[in-house]
């Protein structure tokens, strides 16, 4: 019985480990809707890469646009990608996780930053 349990242990670990491991930003899939509530379940994955291995400020808008994909949210001074979205009981989010870029009035990235909000 201690051998089973041991081996289930491994398994289980492996198995939680792999769910949440990164993985290198790729944009097909960063883009790849499942569900248009909810984020590309990717993007939790690779979001950690592409914020330390790809250069992102110094690209104009477009160019980001064009290395990422389309923004969730545009403004003049800002563009943003859902990447997680949890839901409670009803139709409200309950969590939310984006990649908030700043940018400039010339339109060029000069910020990033993972930004979250819970409902209290």
């Amino acid at each position: 019985m201690n051998k089973f349990f041991a081996f289930f242990m491994v398994v289980a670990t492996s198995l939680a480990c792999s769910c949440n491991s990164e993985v290198k930003f790729d944009k097909e899939k960063w883009n790849e809707f499942q569900d248009p509530v909810f984020p590309p379940a990717y993007r939790k994955k690779m979001v950690k890469d592409l914020m330390l291995n790809h250069k992102l400020i110094g690209l104009t808008s477009s160019q980001l646009v064009n290395y990422i994909g389309q923004p969730d949210y545009r403004s003049d001074s800002s563009m943003s990608y859902k990447i997680v979205t949890k839901y409670g009981g009803d139709i409200d989010p309950v969590y939310t996780e984006i990649l908030g870029f700043s940018v400039s009035v010339d339109s060029v990235v000069t910020a990033f930053r993972i930004e979250a909000w819970k409902k209290q």
